[in-house]
C-alpha cells in the first residue's frame, strides 16, 4: 500500500466517525426525562372570628322598703295652723270616717300609722298612712280609695236628709293626690236639722298613701283650710 492510498484510508475512517456521532443522542442527554416542577397554591389565612365581650348584666337593687315614722303625720298644731282659731288637738279618740273603714285603707296592708284630731266640741278628723308592698300596690290602693269615698256606702243619710258632694278635684302633690267633700244636709221636711261637711284628702307617695278624713257638724272645715291641710299632709311624706 503506498502513502497516498492510506492517507485516503484514514480519512474516510474520519467521515464515519463523524457521522455516527451526528446521528446519535447528543452527550449528555441520554435517557434524560425533563423535570417538572409542581406548582402549589398558597394556602388562605382564615381570619380568626372576632369574639364580642359579652355584657354581664348590672344587677338592679330593689328599691329599700319605706318604713313609716310617726314624723310623717301631721301633728296638732299643723292643724290648728292650717285651720286657725278652732282649738285644735290631737286626741286618743279614734275619728269615725263616714265613708267606713275602706275610704282610708285597702288591701295589702304592710304597715300602717294615724292621729287623730279634734276640737273637743263637734269637729274630729283623722289621717291614716299606709305603707304598700310597691308602688302598683300603692296605685291600686289610693284608686280604690277614692272609688270608695266617691260612691260612700258606708252610712245613708238620714231619711230626711240628702247629700251631695261639692268638692272633687286633684292637686300637683306627691305622686296624685285628690281633695273629695260630701255635704250632708236636711230636706225641707226637716228644717231643724244640722248640716255636716265630711272632706276627705287622698295622697299617694312611692308606695304609700295617706288620707285625711274630717268631719262635724255645719259646713266643716273651710276648703281653702282644707287644702293648706292637704298640703302639709303631703309635705310631710317627703
Amino acid at each position: 500500500m503506498t502513502a497516498t492510498a492510506g492517507l485516503i484510508g484514514l480519512a474516510l475512517g474520519l467521515v464515519a466517525c463523524g457521522n455516527e456521532a451526528t446521528g446519535g443522542t447528543p452527550a449528555g442527554n441520554a435517557g434524560a426525562t425533563p423535570s417538572m416542577t409542581p406548582s402549589t397554591t398558597p394556602e388562605r389565612s382564615v381570619p380568626e372570628p372576632v369574639k364580642t365581650p359579652t355584657m354581664v348584666p348590672t344587677p338592679t337593687t330593689k328599691p329599700a322598703a319605706v318604713q313609716l315614722r310617726t314624723s310623717m303625720l301631721l301633728t296638732g298644731p299643723d292643724v290648728a295652723k292650717a285651720d286657725p282659731n278652732r282649738g285644735w288637738i290631737t286626741t286618743t279618740g279614734s275619728a269615725d270616717p263616714i265613708c267606713g273603714p275602706s275610704s282610708i285603707r285597702s288591701n295589702g296592708v304592710r304597715g300602717s300609722l294615724n292621729r287623730n284630731f279634734t276640737t273637743e266640741l263637734d269637729a274630729s278628723g283623722g289621717q291614716w298612712l299606709t305603707r304598700y308592698d310597691d308602688v302598683r300596690a300603692a296605685k291600686a290602693a289610693y284608686d280604690k280609695i277614692i272609688a270608695t269615698i266617691k260612691s260612700c256606702k258606708a252610712l245613708d243619710p238620714a231619711p230626711t236628709h240628702a247629700r251631695k258632694m261639692t268638692e272633687n278635684r286633684t292637686l300637683p302633690l306627691g305622686d296624685a293626690t285628690a281633695i273629695l267633700r260630701w255635704y250632708d244636709y236636711p230636706l225641707p221636711s226637716d228644717p231643724g236639722s244640722e248640716p255636716g261637711g265630711f272632706p276627705y284628702a287622698v295622697t299617694r307617695k312611692g308606695n304609700v298613701v295617706s288620707v285625711l278624713a274630717f268631719r262635724e257638724m255645719g259646713d266643716g272645715v273651710a276648703p281653702a283650710n282644707f287644702e293648706k291641710l292637704t298640703r302639709a299632709a303631703a309635705a310631710r311624706l317627703g
